[in-house]
């Protein structure tokens, strides 16, 4: 009978601190026994070798990263994190050539346990305060409401002629 391994939140919570600090500071060798080979990450299959990439390839672009671990607790299988990660982006990072700026990202993740690994990460950060191309912003046009009733013609978004929008 295969049965699951009988882990403790306790076990969980030093796994992903030892993750989150030391692995995102460069031992990814440690991901070979912390996470599934059939590991996804917000619904993708990217399994070890991309929690592995993922990590070297924030680290070369924040050679400085630095991790602080705000909230973490855990409840069954589950595990919650809130930290927020430092450094300065000096090398190229998400396509975007080092800016030299320093930054500070609040990332939020759910990890779901199997069999005594991570096999599901949901996660998101805070990527508005990551360095990149001019006008390369989600959504980069503004829209506003004007002080006065807009022209006839006006161009808003679709269905919106009460604001006026420039990219």
């Amino acid at each position: 009978m295969n049965s699951e391994p009988e882990r403790t939140a306790g076990n969980y919570l030093n796994s992903a601190r030892r993750w989150l600090t030391a692995g995102w500071a460069g031992e990814v060798a440690m991901a070979d026994d912390l996470f599934s080979e059939s590991l996804r990450e917000n619904g993708v299959l990217v399994g070890i070798d991309g929690a592995k990439s993922r990590s070297l390839d924030r680290l070369r672009g924040f050679p400085d990263l630095v991790t602080s671990i705000e909230d973490m607790f855990a409840a069954g299988d589950r595990l919650a994190i809130r930290l927020v990660w430092r450094g300065t982006h000096s090398g190229p990072y998400a396509g975007v050539e080092p800016t030299g700026k320093t930054v500070e990202v609040g990332y939020i993740a759910i990890w779901r346990f199997s069999y005594g690994r991570v096999a599901e990460i949901w996660a998101t950060q805070d990527q508005l305060s990551l360095p990149r191309p001019v006008g390369s912003m989600p959504g980069a046009s503004h829209c506003s409401r004007p002080a006065t009733a807009p022209p006839a013609d006006a161009a808003g978004p679709a269905g919106r002629p009460d604001l006026q929008c420039r990219r």
